[in-house]
């Protein structure tokens, strides 16, 4: 039996345009993503995520996923990724520099303030 995957969440910078945000989103996935097992329905137009506000049902557990709401990516990850080289080579991608990382069980619905 295989092991659900370890999360980790990007938290975009302020001030991309929607085309930028979805560039970075798509060179963060295809980068650093563990790669769904199964082809997911809900990834379309060419995406390599899915897009929170776009699902009707939750996601499953190895598909990334981008909360437009929140401006995160949430990817699994291999256990044992090393977060801090992760975040070294997420902040050398085009728009990259000003990612931040944080660890997590599931994908941000909201706000550090809420």
């Amino acid at each position: 039996m295989q092991a659900d995957p370890n999360y980790i969440t990007f938290v975009f910078p302020d001030g991309l345009t929607p085309t930028r945000y979805h560039d970075l989103a798509k060179s963060l996935v295809d980068n650093f993503a563990i790669h769904p097992r199964a082809k997911v329905a809900s990834i379309s137009a060419g995406r390599s995520y899915v897009v929170l506000s776009e699902m009707d049902e939750a996601p499953a557990i190895d598909v990334p996923v981008l909360n437009d709401s929140t401006w995160t990516l949430t990817l699994p990850v291999p256990a044992g990724t090393d977060i801090e080289k992760l975040a070294a080579a997420a902040k050398r991608l085009p728009d990259g520099g000003d990612v931040k990382i944080e660890a997590t069980s599931q994908y941000r619905t909201s706000t550090r303030e809420t």
